[in-house]
């Protein structure tokens, strides 16, 4: 049996959410909270959320959108009996609305052109690159074993004309991402870089893509994770609605 965790965590805007998930393998981290932290949701929008996990990211935009609809999406099936159960721990069944499990094969459960924003955090290493974690769970998460860069960001077919796609990546191969984004008429309209320190480089990039946009991005303030004693900057703080 997994050994599992119940953990609270909260977000500016949304409060609380509790999330059940295991003790080791994969559980949510940074990159999902600035994520939803970064989404920009218009009123009643309908958002995909491929490769969930635990759900994290959907909920905390349920709770701080509370007229959004949330659709959460999980290939691996331990995980997405998790989502759904934190779904109803968190009594937000009536909008967030788990649509199938494979990215890949989307369309067999939900319509083409029927979303108005879709927020993701895919895996950040080509497969077979880098330290590979001997966790199923945990490899899936961090590697492109079960689908490439290229499958994420497909997905803009279910976009609406101008709909949004919002993900969080990482910033050393942002020069992969924007050529095969916009091959896919996925124009990049707002980046935030994230720097764990003031003094170090950027490791993600935070971006907003709309679909069937024009020419010209946004360019946010940097975000700083940790200050010069090691401890969270003031923005981080608020993030976590500390």
């Amino acid at each position: 049996m997994t050994l599992l965790t119940h953990d609270s965590i909260s977000l500016r805007g949304a409060g609380i959410v509790t999330i059940t998930q295991p003790a080791k393998g994969h559980r949510f981290t940074l990159d999902s909270i600035l994520l939803a932290d970064f989404c920009r949701i218009k009123v009643r929008d309908r958002i995909l959320e491929p490769g969930a996990g635990t759900g994290i990211i959907s909920l905390l935009l349920a709770k701080k959108f509370p007229k959004s609809t949330l659709c959460p999406l999980e290939v691996q099936p331990d995980l997405e009996e998790l989502c759904g159960r934190n779904i109803v721990d968190n009594n937000l069944q009536d909008r967030v609305i788990p649509v199938g499990r494979d990215l890949r094969y989307v369309e067999r459960s939900v319509q083409r052109e029927s979303f108005d924003m879709i927020v993701a955090n895919p895996p950040f290493a080509k497969a077979g690159s880098g330290k590979i974690s001997p966790l199923p769970a945990r490899r899936t998460a961090r590697h492109e074993s079960e689908a490439r860069l290229e499958q994420w960001l497909d997905l803009q077919k279910m976009l609406k004309n101008r709909g949004r796609y919002c993900l969080v990546f990482t910033a050393h191969r942002l020069d992969e991402l924007i050529p095969l984004m916009k091959s896919r008429r996925l124009g990049p309209k707002c980046l935030r870089f994230v720097h764990p320190h003031p003094d170090k480089p950027a490791s993600l990039v935070l971006m907003e893509a709309v679909k069937g946009a024009g020419t010209g991005s946004e360019i946010l303030p940097p975000l700083f994770v940790h200050d010069e004693n090691g401890g969270y900057t003031d923005e981080m703080k608020e993030i976590y609605g500390l």
